[in-house]
């Protein structure tokens, strides 16, 4: 297939990068090649094409597509540029909702030693795009299945937050039993009762169809709320970005793509929590869970629905459960596997240099903060003081820090 931009075989006779366009005139090599290929859901045909048919209208896609030189495939970045502080800035096109974004690599290429990593790959990638300021492609996992990232090397700073995992079999059981202690299942079992006190408890998963876009609804509903009551910035405030999730929820079944699944819990007709993930190359990524904000709540139907899902999960044969980034004390319990996520940044200009080093140190300041948690307990009061949510106000500095850096979740 002809690129729809630039195409460039210079710097190595080993690796030519082509930029295309049209993310539907790549619907059937890009399909064909993740079914091969190492990477995670955010990384396919279908999260990047309802990314740029809602939330990412304004951003022009620009796929770039290695290949070695016998003319296969061996890599394939979901990329746009995008103005941030009057620079341009290099970024993944649809990771702003994910938890990992690394691209499409084939594994069995990158075993090939003549084939560019990390800052050289990179100039291969740079060399076929329009001019830019800079490079930042967030929350990039070092590794990707069992190999490296082939994109890890280049220079960056950690995430703020790692991503989560534990495995998936026939002793699910066995493994929530070591986790979780006897006191801690017990109380599980009371709160259940306590639901079924209410009513009939109920866990489903949601088929495809107008039932899944009544659920999405309300967990959009359900977390806009939320995230007021925290003083935590609205995502679901763009109107784009709703149009991407119900896109994303009715995404049909297939073996190539991401399958999309929602769990809820429900005491009678009242949903008590929902839980939001897509299966890929047989794992399953968590997006969001929702929680209701009724008096049911203090029961902890989240803790109950996670654990049916689990089972359930199981029970079709996934190997694994990625619970993505986050501290939750919950999610660090089930969890046994820690995947570090990083954000490469790379100044390319003058004028991108100012750029990097300011992000850098943003970032840095964030990191700081998630690692103390002192800091942490004082960012998160004063984001519920500034809320109105009844907390004591911080000290000063921990007022300056979190303005420093716009600290928010």
């Amino acid at each position: 297939m002809p690129a729809t931009g630039k195409k460039t075989a210079t710097m190595s006779h080993a690796l030519t990068v082509e930029i295309h366009r049209d993310i539907l005139a790549l619907r059937d090599l890009w399909r064909k090649f993740q079914v091969e290929a190492r990477g995670g859901p955010h990384d396919t045909w279908e999260w990047n094409n309802a990314w740029a048919s809602s939330a990412g209208k304004a951003s022009t896609p620009l796929i770039a597509i290695g290949r070695d030189a016998s003319g296969d495939m061996v890599f394939l970045l979901p990329l746009t540029i995008r103005k941030r502080a009057r620079c341009d800035v290099l970024e993944w096109l649809g990771a702003e909702q994910g938890n990992y974004t690394s691209g499409l690599f084939h594994p069995t290429a990158w075993t090939d030693k003549t084939l560019p990593q990390g800052k050289d790959l990179l100039a291969h990638v740079l060399a076929a795009l329009p001019r830019i300021d800079a490079v930042h492609l967030a929350d990039q996992p070092l590794a990707i299945g069992n190999s490296l990232n082939p994109l890890a090397g280049l220079p960056g700073i950690p995430a703020a937050s790692e991503g989560h995992a534990f495995p998936l079999n026939a002793d699910w059981h066995q493994h929530f039993k070591e986790r979780f202690s006897s006191n801690q299942r017990k109380n599980m079992r009371r709160c259940e009762r306590r639901l079924g006190e209410q009513g009939a408890v109920r866990f489903e998963a949601v088929e495809q169809g107008p039932a899944r876009s009544q659920v999405m609804d309300g967990i959009i509903a359900e977390k806009r709320s939320w995230f007021a009551d925290r003083g935590i910035p609205d995502c679901f405030a763009n109107a784009g970005v709703r149009d991407f999730f119900r896109l994303l929820v009715q995404m049909p079944d297939t073996d190539a793509g991401p399958t999309p699944r929602i769990f809820t819990l429900s005491v009678d007709d009242e949903i008590v929590a929902t839980n939001l993930g897509l299966i890929y190359q047989n794992k399953f990524y968590g997006l969001i869970a929702s929680i209701t904000a009724g008096s049911m709540r203090r029961h902890g139907p989240g803790r109950l629905l996670f654990l049916s899902l689990v089972e359930y999960l199981a029970n079709e044969g996934i190997e694994t459960l990625d619970c993505g980034a986050g501290e939750d004390l919950d999610k660090l319990r089930w969890c046994t596997q820690r995947r570090e996520r990083r954000n490469a940044i790379v100044p390319v200009t003058a004028k991108g240099f100012v750029y990097a080093a300011a992000l850098k140190t943003r970032l840095l300041i964030k990191l700081k903060i998630k690692q103390s948690p002192r800091l942490w307990s004082q960012a998160k009061r004063l984001r519920a003081w500034k809320s109105g949510l009844g907390a004591s106000r911080p000290s000063a500095a921990a007022d300056k820090l979190y303005l420093a850096v716009g600290l928010q979740t």
